[in-house]
């Protein structure tokens, strides 16, 4: 997956968090947040040296 789509993924749950009930708040922010770990997951791998 593309960082970029990820970050506006995270950024669009943040967003559509506010404003809303307790439950549904919480569980979009969870959601921020799966994208956020693989957003560290997609950097970490990237800038891993090619084993060869």
């Amino acid at each position: 997956m593309d960082i970029d789509f990820l970050r506006q993924q995270a950024e669009r749950c943040r967003r559509l968090a506010k404003g809303t009930d307790p439950f549904t708040e919480k569980r979009l922010l969870k959601l921020a947040e799966e994208y956020e770990v693989q957003i560290r997951e997609l950097e970490k791998r990237s800038s891993e040296p090619w084993s060869h």
